[in-house]
Order: C-alpha cells, then structure tokens, then sequence
C-alpha cells in the first residue's frame, strides 16, 4: 500500500513542481561548488580545529568548571597549545637563521674541508668545481623557498586564524552546535547520523592521535641520536624532524642524511655516519608502515591496521599533508555509507552462516552421516 501511494505521488507531479526540483538541485549543486571553493585550502584547517576541540573538550571543561566562565577557559585551554608552538617556531627559526649565515660566511672553508676528505676519491678541482655549483644551486633554492614561503604567508596565516577560531568555536558553543545539526537532520537518518559520528570521528580522532605520538617520538629518537654523536644543533634537527616527518615516506630524510655526511665528511666518523643513517632509515620506514597505522587504528576502533595504512599513506599521496586529515576522514565517510546501507551485521540472516551450513552438510553426506532431522528407513 505504501509503495502504490508513493508511485501514485511520483505520477501526480505536476511540470511547475518538477521545475522546481530541477531548479533546487542546481542551486544546491552551485552551493556546494562554491562553498567548496570558498573553503578549498582551508578546508584542513576547520577539520583540525574541530578534531583538536574534541581533545581539548576535557580540559577545557576542567578549567570550566573552577573558573565558572566558559570563554576564559577556551582562551587558557587554546593558550596551552599556542604558547609553546610560538616559542618552538621562533627558538628554531632564530638558531637556523644563524646557522645559515655562519655557512655562508665559511662557504671557502667548508668547500676545503670536503674535498680534501674526498681527494682520495675523486680529482680535487673537480670535487670543489662541483661543490661551488652545488652552493650556488643551494642558495638559489633557498631564495626560492623563502619566496614561495612569503607567497603562501597569507594562507598559512588565513589558515592558523581560522583554525584557532574554529578550536574557539567548538570549545564555547558545542552544545547549541550539537543542537544545530541534530535539528536539522531529519529522524530518518539517525542511523546514518551516529555512524558518520563514529566512523569519521573516530577516523580523525586515530590519525591526528597516531601523527603527534609518532612525531614526537620520532624527533626524541633523533635528539637522542644528535646528543649521543655530538651533532651541532641538536634540539632544533629534532624539532625540524617534527615537522617535516609528516610526510610519509619522506620528510626525515632532509635531517639524517646530511647529518650523516657531516659524520663522514667533516668528523671522519664513517661508522657513526652509517648507524646514524641506518637508524633514520628504520625509523622512517617502521613510522610509516608500523607505528602510525597502529596507532591510529587503535585509537580509531573502528578500523584495522591495514584500512588506517590504506587511508594515511594514499591520503598523503593524493592530497600532500592534508591528506593526513583528508585520506582517514574520506575513508570514515565511506565505511559509514556502507554500514548504513547494510544496516546491522547478524550472523544469523548472513550469508556466512548459509555457506557454513551447506558446507557441514556437504561434510556428513562424504561421511555418510544422516542429516538432523532425517530420517532412516530400517526395512529390509
């Protein structure tokens, strides 16, 4: 009967209201469009603010509840992170930049030193030929990424606003943004409303938990190995290590490689340049592949190790750092789809138990067993 009044309803459209339909779709079609444009670049930076609003969530409501004002806690919940991420960026901007300049006011002696270690290799004025090229390129290459740092401060900048803003948003009004959406969404997709929760929250939730533990003990293990070998500018590779080791794969690479030169070149080290460089490769290799998707899956729950590497590692590769948000959201979002089109998993009505059953029957007609319920004609 349902069924007959919903064709009996399609039939009865009328061409003014099928105007209207078509209408209405193409102007949610253009919304989407242009939100998504107007988000574009952005878009990583909102997700981060909602995901790290979740995890502040509790401490937020600790100091909530001493202070009794919900504003003043959000800005010293937010100041936690904000505080120390200042000073870091600016400690290693500051030792880099003078780092820098110390090379480039002893390039003549650096260059020196590196081809009298490789002369027994390789002919001396070809060795500092190549190195003054290799110089020159580097320095044209830094211009550059100074340049395209320069280029893209406005978005970094745009992005570190809105991103703080969003933690403010979420850590102040997430009870009436709750209600907001729960008021729109229609009572027929509330399955799909909790799965999406679950999934893509706890999607985000793994992957941003898995990348910070993984970070943060990456750059420990590389202070350790700088401190132990006396590499110069310890606490600020490990920092750098911090940052650039968000790409899987990659990233690490830039810091223990040429560290490992150094060892080699400059402190005639070559089995310390080699541990140095081997435990970089491990630890980018076992990060990468191990540790991260682990991690990520155990603080998901609701994805496995090998669907959490499948989200991260393609995430990265197809949308670059963001993809770290991007590749587990895109895969919580699909697993929620899937789980609400299926609905519930009953072992029962599944399609596992029918092969089960035919299989154990298969089994007792080989043995020549009778099957439950037959039964056996004892006439002669």
């Amino acid at each position: 009967m349902v069924q007959g009044d919903e064709q009996k309803r399609l039939g009865d459209v009328t061409v003014g209201e099928a105007k209207r339909a078509a209408i209405y779709a193409a102007a949610t079609a253009l919304a989407l469009l242009l939100f998504m444009r107007l988000l574009g670049e952005i878009l990583v930076a909102l997700l981060l603010g909602v995901v790290a609003g979740a995890y502040l969530l509790p401490v937020q409501e600790w100091l909530e509840r001493r202070l009794r004002a919900r504003a003043g806690s959000a800005l010293i919940t937010i100041a936690l992170i904000l505080v120390p991420l200042a000073v870091t960026v600016g400690y290693g901007w500051h030792e880099m930049s003078g780092y820098s300049t110390a090379v480039e006011e002893r390039r003549e002696q650096i260059i020196e030193g590196i081809s009298r270690s490789l002369s027994e290799y390789v002919a001396v004025e070809n060795t500092r030929a190549a190195l003054q090229t290799a110089f020159s390129e580097a320095v044209v290459r830094s211009g550059e990424a100074i340049a395209e740092v320069r280029k893209r401060s406005a978005l970094l900048l745009v992005s570190a606003i809105l991103f703080f803003f969003t933690l403010f948003y979420v850590l102040t009004q997430r009870i009436r943004l709750a209600a907001y959406i729960k008021l729109r969404v229609p009572g027929d997709f509330l399955p799909f409303y909790e799965r999406l929760g679950e999934n893509v929250g706890g999607a985000l939730r793994g992957a941003l938990f898995a990348v910070m533990v993984d970070q943060t003990l990456k750059a420990i293990l590389i202070l350790v190995l700088n401190l132990s070998f006396g590499v110069p500018l310890a606490v600020v590779l490990a920092l750098v290590v911090f940052l650039v080791g968000f790409f899987p794969l990659l990233g690490e690479w830039t810091v223990y490689v040429p560290v490992g030169i150094y060892l080699l070149v400059f402190r005639d080290e070559p089995r310390a340049a080699a541990a140095y460089l081997l435990v970089g490769v491990a630890i980018t290799a076992c990060s990468t592949l191990v540790v991260r998707p682990k991690l990520a899956a155990r603080a998901a729950q609701h994805f496995n190790y090998y669907w959490m590497l499948v989200g991260l590692v393609a995430g990265v590769y197809a949308f670059g750092i963001p993809g770290i948000v991007l590749g587990p959201a895109i895969l919580g979002f699909a697993k929620a789809i899937t789980d609400t089109l299926v609905g519930e998993v009953k072992y029962e009505t599944s399609l596992l138990k029918e092969e089960r059953t035919q299989q154990a029957e298969g089994a007792r007609e080989e043995s020549g067993e009778a099957a439950p319920g037959a039964t056996v004609n004892t006439r002669g």
